[in-house]
């Protein structure tokens, strides 16, 4: 029984140790103002915010970005960090196409190290490959001209992908009954 006990907390302290935390935030946990001290801390800076876009001119209050230049992270053109009722739950890095640095294979390569074999792998025209850690998911995909690696909490990213569609459909009512008064008043022929 001790054995098992033993065995159970290695383990426990082994997948803590590999749950992903770039630059030591939490994703699901660490807050707006927190990763904000972190970015400025590692070096980087503040270039953009705003609303996540759902469609068209429609955001979502909800839902915050924060786009940031300067983390030391070789070959990172930005990074976005996302964040849905005040905690963060994605982290975009872009990573510019760049035919002699393999950008993308020197990504994966360092992932796999660092995580293990990949859960899903997918090939196409944009390659696509994923590490699952329960609630949390790293996603790497090659597009033509750039490499994205997204860190994300799974839950919470539902969550805000829910929060966006509810946003969305009390806009797109609103819209329809400013066109049925709109009608009805004879604005519309």
């Amino acid at each position: 029984m001790k054995f098992l006990l033993l065995l159970l907390a290695f383990v426990s302290l082994v997948m803590a140790q590999n749950t992903p935390e770039p630059f030591g935030l939490k994703l699901g946990v660490s807050t707006k103002e927190e990763t904000l001290q972190v970015i400025k801390k590692e070096g980087g800076r503040v270039v953009d915010s705003g609303y996540r876009i759902i469609k068209g001119d429609i955001v979502s209050p909800n839902i915050e970005g924060v786009g940031v230049k300067g983390l030391p992270v070789d070959g990172l053109q930005s990074a976005t960090f996302w964040f849905f009722e005040g905690k963060l739950f994605k982290i975009d890095y872009i990573f510019p196409f760049n035919m002699y640095s393999g950008d993308f294979e020197v990504l994966y390569k360092h992932l796999k190290l660092k995580y293990g074999d990949p859960t899903q792998v997918s090939r196409g025209i944009d390659e696509n490959i994923e590490w699952d850690f329960g609630e949390l998911r790293i996603t790497l995909t090659d597009r033509f001209f750039e490499t994205i690696l997204i860190y994300e909490h799974v839950p919470l990213s539902k969550r805000a992908d829910q929060s966006d569609q509810e946003v969305f459909k009390k806009r797109d009512l609103k819209t329809q009954k400013r066109l049925i008064v709109y009608y009805w008043a004879g604005y519309v022929s």
